[in-house]
């Protein structure tokens, strides 16, 4: 069974711009994902999904596979405030065409998952037939996590640590997020009225903390790229 990667890399990013394209360690950032998709044996094509022609022109410079085609989104379609799932579920059509079976999508922001990583996780999703999402560990006890007005605290958790007063590490219930890095799931659900959210009915791929470095900022690319002289 082959899948579909689907890689979104829109141009505009406020926080840092032309991000996607910003290299790391000798790379395009969005080239180490397209690398991980187009590397992997189930992948059989990798949709490109991006409104840049600069962006399309560094993917084919660097990626040298039949594997890789584009979806040239609009301006409009790649608006800061338009939601990557909005944008699959509205322009399925226009995205697969024809294609059957699922598609694997992979966020651009997540350099360090490999092509491990995404085997990794089509196998639980076989083994599963299920949806599947990458996610990972939250690096310190969200048991502590507590809401202020700046005067007193709330504990988000009803048995928090601090009301029962049982404050061990060792004793807190590891708890997960998503990390952006892996989405499968059925082209076909995408058509599907009652789908609300990309994680429906899906189970979790659970990722090494050093593999799920989110780039948004300088630092997070300092952090990525010392991981990677690192390997």
């Amino acid at each position: 069974m082959m899948y579909t990667a689907f890689v979104p890399a829109r141009s505009g990013s406020k926080r840092l711009p032309n991000k996607n394209i910003k290299m790391l360690n000798g790379k395009p950032l969005v080239v180490w994902t397209l690398e991980a998709c187009v590397q992997s044996e189930h992948i059989s094509e990798v949709i490109f999904s991006t409104d840049s022609k600069e962006y399309w022109e560094l993917a084919k410079q660097y990626i040298k596979s039949d594997k890789l085609v584009l979806d040239d989104r609009s301006a409009e379609e790649a608006g800061d405030k338009v939601k990557i799932f909005d944008y699959l579920k509205g322009s399925v059509d226009k995205i697969f065409g024809s294609r059957e079976g699922n598609f694997l999508m992979a966020l651009p922001t997540m350099p360090l998952r490999n092509s491990q990583d995404v085997d990794a996780a089509i196998a639980l999703q076989q083994k599963l037939d299920n949806p599947v999402f990458s996610a990972v560990e939250y690096d310190f006890a969200v048991s502590f996590a507590f809401t202020s007005d700046g005067e007193s605290w709330r504990p988000v958790l009803e048995n928090s640590p601090m009301i029962t007063g049982n404050t061990r590490s060792q004793d807190q219930v590891p708890m997960y997020h998503p990390n952006g890095a892996i989405y499968i799931r059925p082209i076909e659900s995408l058509r599907c009225a009652n789908l609300k959210t990309i994680y429906d009915d899906g189970a979790p791929y659970i990722m090494d903390r050093s593999r799920s470095v989110d780039i948004d900022n300088e630092i997070d690319f300092k952090i990525a790229e010392i991981l990677m002289s690192n390997e």
